[in-house]
């Protein structure tokens, strides 16, 4: 027998692709994991890398990946 804690909920709290861009909000903690291009959320497939948000996704209004240069 095995039992599954949180299941649907495996989403990394860190996005190895989302930290780095400029258009992150690192200070909405009320909602975590948003961004300019996605004020509701971010999509799975940009937050763990599976899609190359450098290209256009639905729904990022004209907004993709840019890296912070500070």
């Amino acid at each position: 027998m095995s039992i599954i804690l949180d299941e649907g909920h495996n989403l990394p709290v860190f996005s190895k692709v989302c930290f780095y861009c400029k258009n992150w909000d690192r200070n909405n903690h009320d909602v975590p994991g948003t961004c300019k291009a996605f004020k509701k959320g971010i999509p799975e497939p940009i937050w763990t890398g599976e899609h190359d948000h450098t290209e256009p996704y639905e729904g990022d209004n004209g907004i993709q990946f840019e890296a912070i240069t500070e």
